[in-house]
């Protein structure tokens, strides 16, 4: 019996045997490899991945399992799998060793949780293990830049310019950061942002009544990390493109400092410019001829434009008409009074500016100057021994206050005068003499002659009593001042109706 049984042992075996449970490769033995980690090289500060790898059996994958299935292989026992980076574990587990010997692990690596620098990645599965290095890059600074400017091409003088620009945080870390507009070389603004890594914003800024000249001016938006730069051309109303004039005076041939008066005229205008000339203008004094946009001589002027021999010229200038040219020239006579000068000077720059005879302001840009055109007139009293007081001078102010109280004086929207204390500031004399030696050798009267500047009148008064001061001044005005003398102004007038004037 024991022989029998022996054999049917050995018998068992060799079936088993034949069967192949024993006779191929032991499963017991089977050990994975791994195949493949994907891993990144590099996350950012706080950046998620996706850890990959593959483990595989051999003895299975070559036909030690059941062909195409993916049924857990109950012939191995379950194998601890683990994936960790440094010290920290991102997987561990047991997991059954799959029927066609292929295992894949995932699992998500968070930089977030994870120290800058170079960091370690080990997959394990069973005995078999794997390494790949991974960096965790610093976080990056708030960084703002300008990422586009949205602006008009053009804006005109005086108008309101919009400007919005994208700002971006390029850094991982939130922020805040000044955000710098300028727009030409005065009008700047600056806005604080703040933002979160990689978040953007827009920013507006509205520039209030542009006033720069013609052409084009950089519009500029700057962080401390990057700047933008386009260009918005300003449509400027002057014919000159710009508003500040470059003015070179030539004053050679004067025998007096005239700067102030040339001051007064240009000030003129720059009070006046959008009143009368529809554009705004200012003059800067330049030493150089040749970088002025005006030139502004003092000569003797003979004739200027159509000529009349009766008629005493006291400037000249260019008239602006489409384009100037370069420069514009006005010429004014040296020898004028300093009041008559300040009138001419503002009428020839109304020309050099593109306005007419006849064009508002008339009094000023009339063809011809009057004593009614000056606003004030500028009266100088004196006497053949000095100044003159008490009652004649109170005589000289009733004649002019009756002109000025009138609403019918020639060439002016009214009459305005005023004392000065010389000829030099003067537009008109009046000289009161005792003696009268001008005018009549004997008996006295009133007349007008040249006065000390080019132009002047001076009227005479000599020989007169005081009452009727006032009345030789009246009737020498009048035919300057009104269209029609009237009777009681004429040389008819009675002494009783000459010192009862002005009532």
């Amino acid at each position: 019996m024991r022989h029998a049984s022996a054999a049917l042992v050995a018998a068992l075996l060799v079936v088993l045997a034949g069967c192949g449970g024993l006779g191929g490769q032991s499963l017991t033995d089977a050990s994975p490899t791994i195949e493949s980690v994907d891993a990144p090289a590099s996350l950012g500060h706080d950046e998620r991945a996706t850890v990959r790898a593959t483990a595989r059996w051999a003895a299975l994958a070559d036909g030690g399992g059941a062909a195409g299935s993916d049924a857990p292989n109950a012939s191995l026992d379950p194998v601890r799998v683990t994936v960790r980076i440094g010290d920290a574990t991102l997987l561990a587990e047991n997991r059954s060793v799959p029927a066609n010997g292929t295992m894949t692990v995932t699992t998500a690596v968070d930089a977030a949780a994870l120290d800058p620098g170079e960091h370690e990645l080990t997959v394990t599965v069973g005995e078999a293990n794997a390494t790949r290095s991974i960096v965790v890059e610093e976080a990056r600074a708030a960084t703002f830049a300008v990422s586009g400017i949205e602006a008009p091409e053009r804006v005109a003088y005086g108008e309101d310019l919009s400007v919005t620009a994208t700002v971006t945080n390029r850094g991982d870390l939130a922020g805040a950061q000044t955000v710098s507009f300028r727009y030409g070389t005065a009008a700047s603004a600056n806005r604080t942002v703040s933002l979160d890594g990689g978040a953007e914003t827009r920013v507006t800024v509205t520039f209030a009544d542009v006033r720069l000249d013609g052409g084009d001016h950089p519009l500029v938006v700057a962080t401390a990390n990057r700047t933008r730069e386009r260009a918005v051309s300003v449509i400027h109303p002057s014919p000159y493109g710009k508003t500040t004039l470059g003015l070179y005076v030539d004053d050679e041939a004067v025998d007096r400092n005239v700067s102030g008066v040339v001051a007064a005229a240009t000030g003129y205008w720059e009070r006046n410019d959008e009143r009368y000339l529809g554009y705004p203008v200012a003059y800067e004094r330049v030493d150089d001829a040749d970088a002025a946009d005006v030139v502004l001589r003092f000569e003797r002027v003979e004739r200027c434009g159509v000529e009349d021999d009766d008629a005493r010229y006291f400037g000249c200038a260019d008239l602006l008409v489409d384009e100037p040219r370069t420069p514009m020239t006005a010429t004014v006579d040296p020898r004028i009074s300093d009041a008559e000068m300040n009138s001419t000077i503002i009428h020839e720059l109304g020309h050099v500016q593109g306005l007419e005879h006849g064009d508002e302001p008339v009094g000023l840009m009339n063809a011809t100057s009057t004593l009614a055109t000056n606003s004030p007139v500028k009266v100088h009293l004196r006497g053949d021994d000095g100044a003159v007081t008490g009652p004649v001078e109170d005589e000289v102010a009733a004649a002019l206050d009756h002109f000025a109280a009138r609403d019918d004086v020639i060439g002016n929207d009214g009459f305005a005068w005023e004392f000065v204390d010389s000829a030099r500031e003067a537009h008109v004399q009046i000289t009161y003499d005792e003696r009268g030696e001008v005018c009549f050798a004997d008996g006295g009267g009133s007349c007008t002659v040249d006065g000390e500047y080019y132009g002047q009148q001076d009227v005479r008064l000599e020989e007169l009593d005081e009452e009727v001061v006032a009345w030789h001044v009246g009737a020498s005005l009048a035919p300057v001042l009104l269209d029609e003398v009237p009777p009681e102004l004429t040389g008819e007038a009675d002494r009783r109706e000459r010192e009862a004037w002005p009532e």
